[in-house]
């Protein structure tokens, strides 16, 4: 008895099931690698960008650390004040944190290096600023608004009123801002060492610890309104020994400007005028 046999233009059924099953093996095949190779060659751009990112953040970052170096560098006060300005800021309560040493950073020493030094660190961050760590980049604009405050309280020294035949000259503003400058650094020292040390440590954390997430918000957009500047503003205020006690260092300024001076003036009337000044100067 002779078997039946199935066909399909011309072709035994066994045949096209054998084309099936090689057809259904060469497509899943063909799926599968291009599925591997494009995960590899995703995976590939992922590493290839990291690297460069790594080198860009290892080289900017490197740069701000050089830069900072100045900051790191310090001096001891000889200028034959040293028992009169001890006992000066030892009467505003400030810190002295080398007692009985005035010590201060050279970043400090005159107001146009002090002020040279913060121009520059301005623009270092802001060529910089694309390919730093997200807590870095705070941690570097709360290094910029601390400097900020400092610079705040010498340009108040020019709008202390006066009597109108006693103002202070271009001179004696020079001298009154060196003078303010340097007891300001010297009680701070510690502090700003302590903001450099945690700059050193954040910085090498970026580094071994790459994240490529986007921010979700940038430290520019919105202006003032940005959370991130807020988030700044509360940290400087409340927490820095710069803003805790930015009212004695006012009242610091404004008695020796008025003692520069020779105006004698009540006590009352100097928390009104540090009232206002320290309204418009840090707010």
């Amino acid at each position: 008895m002779e078997e039946t046999v199935n066909s399909f233009l011309g072709l035994p059924q066994f045949m096209w099931d054998g084309i099936f099953n090689i057809t259904i093996t060469l497509g899943a095949g063909l799926i599968i690698a291009f599925v591997t190779t494009f995960y590899l060659k995703k995976k590939d751009e992922i590493t290839r960008v990291a690297g460069v990112i790594l080198e860009k953040r290892v080289n900017s970052e490197q740069e701000i650390l050089d830069f900072l170096e100045d900051l790191a560098f310090h001096k001891e006060l000889h200028n034959g004040k040293e028992k009169e300005w001890l006992a000066l800021l030892k009467e505003y309560e400030l810190t002295l944190p080398h007692e009985p040493h005035l010590q201060y950073s050279d970043v400090f020493s005159s107001v146009d290096k002090f002020r040279e030094f913060f121009r520059g660190f301005e623009r270092i961050i802001t060529t910089n600023k694309l390919w730093m760590g997200k807590k870095v980049r705070f941690h570097l604009a709360l290094m910029q608004g601390y400097f900020s405050w400092i610079n705040a309280l010498l340009v108040a020294i020019t709008r202390i009123p006066l009597p109108a035949d006693n103002k202070l000259s271009e001179e004696d503003i020079d001298k009154l801002s060196t003078t303010l400058l340097l007891q300001v650094a010297i009680t701070l020292d510690h502090e700003i060492s302590g903001l450099l040390a945690e700059l050193e440590s954040l910085i090498v954390d970026s580094v071994y610890k790459l994240d490529l997430k986007r921010p979700r918000k940038s430290m520019t957009r919105n202006g003032m309104l940005n959370v991130d500047t807020v988030k700044i503003l509360k940290e400087l205020d409340g927490n820095t020994l710069l803003g805790i006690n930015r009212e004695k260092y006012f009242a610091l300024m404004m008695t020796q400007v008025y003692a520069y001076k020779g105006v004698d003036i009540e006590g009352e009337d100097l928390d009104d005028i540090m009232n206002e000044v320290l309204g418009e100067e840090m707010k």
